[in-house]
């Protein structure tokens, strides 16, 4: 199948939009056609993708002041403070080969020592989840993860109850499409962890975690990036301010262009 044979075969989302609506009915009032389509873009399906629309909904509202208009850096400090400390980023710059965004994570920048709750973590998370799906290019090929595991400390930087409430939220609320994730330089302590974890991960995001040795095998094992654009503390060359990116976050809530996920009442 060719380029043009296979865009011929995408189903067109737009066209969808108003069965989306009509199945939804007065739950998607006030909601805007890009968000809808988000749903959509998750899964070309009407019944799926509101599905998919309802149980966001559902759990926004059984989970207050987790993911509401509150959720702002211009509103709350904590989130600027945790992402600012970069434990957790996805430089605009940053790709794979198909297109897609890649996150990078950095447990060691999560200092739960430092004051930061779980709660604040987790909101910083959702904050930069739905910055994320703001991005075509997360919707039209969905995200990849790249975990940094070095200089990772149980005690310091993780909780297993971040780890609850972040899959209660993400998996099968979002309309997100994880792709992979890649666990790179994993210490022992962080493999006995993972076992923990594990069993409450979902089946279809755990068969999608992969543990490398070294950031050359997205590369040479699994074709998916080039090292080299990776950040330099991992080999690359890829330079990016998360200052930068937060002021231009802060300028956005200030406009009169912002959107957000969480306006979904």
């Amino acid at each position: 199948m060719t380029d043009t044979d296979a865009d011929a075969a995408k189903p067109n989302l737009e066209s969808m939009l108003p069965d989306l609506k009509t199945e939804l009915g007065a739950e998607c009032n006030g909601v805007i056609d890009e968000h809808l389509l988000m749903f959509l873009q998750w899964k070309p399906s009407v019944s799926r993708a509101a599905q998919r629309f309802r149980d966001m909904r559902k759990w926004k509202h059984e989970n207050p002041g987790m993911f509401d208009d509150t959720l702002r850096i211009t509103k709350d400090p904590e989130i600027e403070r945790i992402l600012a400390g970069e434990f957790i980023v996805s430089p605009p710059g940053l790709k794979t080969k198909a297109g897609g965004p890649v996150i990078i994570g950095r447990f060691r920048n999560n200092d739960m020592t430092d004051g930061r709750t779980a709660d604040g973590v987790c909101r910083s998370m959702f904050y930069f989840m739905d910055r994320l799906l703001h991005r075509p290019e997360t919707l039209q090929h969905g995200i990849t993860v790249v975990h940094d595991l070095r200089g990772f400390d149980r005690s310091k930087n993780a909780r297993l109850e971040i780890a609850k409430r972040l899959f209660r939220g993400f998996i099968g609320q979002f309309p997100l499409k994880i792709n992979a994730i890649y666990i790179c330089h994993a210490p022992a302590v962080f493999i006995g962890f993972f076992k923990i974890v594990s069993m409450i991960m979902p089946g279809k995001i755990k068969s999608r975690v992969t543990f490398i040795n070294d950031f050359s095998e997205l590369d040479t094992v699994h074709g998916v990036l080039d090292p080299s654009n990776l950040l330099p503390e991992m080999g690359g060359t890829l330079e990016w301010s998360v200052q930068d990116w937060v002021n231009e976050q802060k300028l956005a809530e200030e406009s009169g262009d912002w959107k957000s996920l969480t306006t979904l009442s």
